[in-house]
């Protein structure tokens, strides 16, 4: 791939994600403190460091690869999955998350799986 195309598509799904995300070139620009025009000249083609890039993954919960057009994957899965241990029931009140175990000990024992507390 050649590096004019790079430049393009990195442009282009930057705005994709922007316009999905509801953000505005000055939105992302305050990000790292710069101006729209600076963001514009990103979408026209004109790649930023390669710090930028890392951090607008980041931001848009896409890959590097995704951004720079390697790959069509916006999210790599099996990585985000293998990294993601954090329980969302642990922002639940603690009533809540005795009612969640509770619910999950009767579907275990409806069907007939040992139940590991």
């Amino acid at each position: 791939m050649s590096t004019a195309n790079t430049n393009v598509i990195f442009g282009k799904r930057l705005r994709e994600l922007r316009d999905e995300y509801g953000l505005l070139q000055e939105n992302v620009g305050n990000w790292f403190s710069m101006g729209k025009s600076t963001i514009s000249q990103w979408e026209s083609g004109r790649l930023p460091h390669a710090t930028i890039i890392i951090e607008l993954s980041k931001r848009f919960n896409v890959t590097t690869d995704y951004l720079l057009g390697l790959s069509s994957n916006k999210r790599n899965i099996e990585t985000t999955n293998a990294h993601d241990t954090k329980d969302p029931a642990q922002n639940l009140p603690e009533e809540a998350r005795k009612s969640l175990e509770e619910f999950k000990k009767f579907l275990f024992e409806k069907h007939g799986v040992k139940y590991k507390e």
